[in-house]
């Protein structure tokens, strides 16, 4: 089954993408998006990794939050 993080899923009609609470505030995880590749997330399931397939546009790269331990 395929997963997408939050950009991927808007860019394909979703409201939602599948890696949203992961893991707790401040922290990122490593995950595999079907369309950027392999990513870290932030607890919104945002792509904060600025070398993923998909980086410069919307909604991919995005910065981490202020507070997180990266």
């Amino acid at each position: 089954m395929a997963e997408f993080c939050e950009a991927c899923a808007a860019e394909l009609g979703n409201p939602y993408g599948d890696f949203r609470d992961m893991v707790a505030e401040g922290e990122v995880t490593l995950v595999l998006c079907e369309g950027c590749g392999a990513i870290y997330v932030d607890p919104q399931g945002n792509c904060v990794s600025k070398d993923c397939l998909k980086a410069g546009q919307p909604g991919h790269g995005r910065p981490i939050n202020d507070g997180s331990k990266y």
